[in-house]
C-alpha cells in the first residue's frame, strides 16, 4: 500500500473508482479535495460530466414526454417513454460499472466526447 493518500485518506486507485460511485456528488468531493493527482481528477471530471450529461438527457426527455407523451398517453406514449427511461438508466449503470472496473485496474475507460472535456479540465 502506498503512502500517497489524498486529504480523504484514500489512495489513487480507491479515489479513482470512488469518483464514479455517487456520480456527481463523489466527483465534486474529489475535485474539491484532490488538487495534485491528475489521474484522480481526470476520473472525477469524467464522472461529473457523465452525471451532468445524464441529468440533461433526462430533463430533455421529460420535456419531450410532457409535450408529446401527454397526448399519446392512451396510445402507447407513456409506455414508450417508460421503456426509453429504463434503457437509458441501464446504459448509464453499465457505463458506470465499466468505468469503476477500469479504475480499479489503474486504467480509464475513455467515454467518447466526455473524456475529451474531462482531459481539458484535469
Amino acid at each position: 500500500m502506498s503512502d500517497n493518500k489524498n486529504s480523504l485518506g484514500m489512495d489513487e486507485k480507491t479515489s479513482s473508482w470512488f469518483a464514479y460511485v455517487l456520480s456527481i456528488i463523489s466527483a465534486i468531493i474529489l475535485i474539491v479535495t484532490e488538487k495534485d493527482n491528475k489521474t484522480v481528477r481526470l476520473h472525477a471530471w469524467q464522472s461529473l460530466f457523465l452525471g451532468c450529461f445524464m441529468v440533461a438527457v433526462y430533463i430533455v426527455l421529460a420535456i419531450i414526454a410532457a409535450i408529446i407523451g401527454f397526448g399519446l398517453y392512451f396510445s402507447g406514449g407513456f409506455v414508450f417513454f417508460s421503456i426509453l427511461y429504463n434503457i437509458l438508466w441501464i446504459g448509464w449503470v453499465v457505463l458506470t460499472v465499466i468505468c469503476i472496473i477500469k479504475a480499479t485496474q489503474n486504467d480509464i475507460f475513455k467515454i467518447p466526447v466526455i473524456y475529451d472535456f474531462a482531459a481539458k479540465m484535469k
